[in-house]
Order: structure tokens, then sequence, then C-alpha cells
């Protein structure tokens, strides 16, 4: 199943969200990469997301006339960044 990635930009409907999808091109002529917006329509049942969320779109069968996605929350990507801790926090440099 295909699945991209965008954000809410209109979720005034009910049970569906405008979901913006940011890409990035060659320019025919002059082969610059350009950024491509496109709006997809996708179903909320819900009601769960609201502007400015990140979701991924999972195609499904077609639910309306413009829909033929499913809204889904994005998975937590597993933040493994080593924490860095300060030699002067410690509470055995204060001499305790």
């Amino acid at each position: 199943m295909k699945k991209i990635q965008g954000r809410v930009v209109c979720s005034t409907n009910d049970k569906t969200v405008s979901v913006e999808v940011v890409r990035l091109a060659p320019h025919p002529k002059y082969k610059r990469r350009i950024r491509i917006k496109k709006k997809y329509q996708a179903h909320d049942p819900d009601n769960q997301f609201e502007v400015g969320d990140i979701v991924q779109l999972q195609s499904s069968k077609p639910i309306s006339k413009t829909k033929a996605f499913v809204a889904v929350a994005v998975p937590k990507r597993n933040d493994t960044r080593k924490t860095v801790v300060s030699a002067g926090s410690s509470s055995i440099d204060k001499g305790e």
C-alpha cells in the first residue's frame, strides 16, 4: 500500500482533513530541484487531527469522489540521541 506523509491544512469538514504533501522534483528545463505541493483529501473517522498535525496517508478503496486515503497518526521515532551530562552539575564536585 502507498503511504504518503504530509501536514494537515484544513480540518473543518466532518470526518475529512485536507493534507498538503510537499515533494522535491527536478525542474523540467533547469534541472534544479523545486518544491511541488499537492493537496489530498483524507478520511479522518474520529476527527482527531487538527491543523498543523503531521499525518501519514494510507491508500484505501475510494471513500467518496475525492477521498481515497485514510489519515493515520505518524509513529513516533525512537529517539536514540545520547544525553550529555555536564561535569559541573554533579554533587561530587560540590565538596559535600
